[in-house]
C-alpha cells in the first residue's frame, strides 16, 4: 500500500483574474464581536449581482455558434 502524502486541497496562489466592479452601493463593512469585520450586503445589491451573473452565464457560456432556427 502506498504511503499517504498530504496535499493542499485548494492551494493559494497568485490571482490574475480581471474583476469588474458592479456597484459599491448597498455594501458596507460592519464591526462584529471581538472587533472582527464583516461585510453587510443589502438585498438590492444581491439582486443586481444575481441578475448580472445570470445574464453573463447566458451570454458568455452559451454554445457557439448557435445552430440556425428551423421550422
Amino acid at each position: 500500500m502506498p504511503e499517504f502524502e498530504y496535499e493542499d486541497l485548494l492551494p493559494l496562489g497568485a490571482d490574475n483574474t480581471a474583476y469588474r466592479l458592479l456597484t459599491t452601493e448597498g455594501v458596507r463593512t460592519v464591526e462584529g464581536p471581538d472587533g472582527r469585520s464583516f461585510l453587510e450586503v443589502a438585498p438590492e445589491a444581491l439582486r443586481l449581482l444575481t441578475e448580472t451573473a445570470m445574464h453573463d452565464i447566458a451570454h458568455f457560456l452559451r454554445p457557439a455558434p448557435h445552430p440556425p432556427l428551423r421550422r
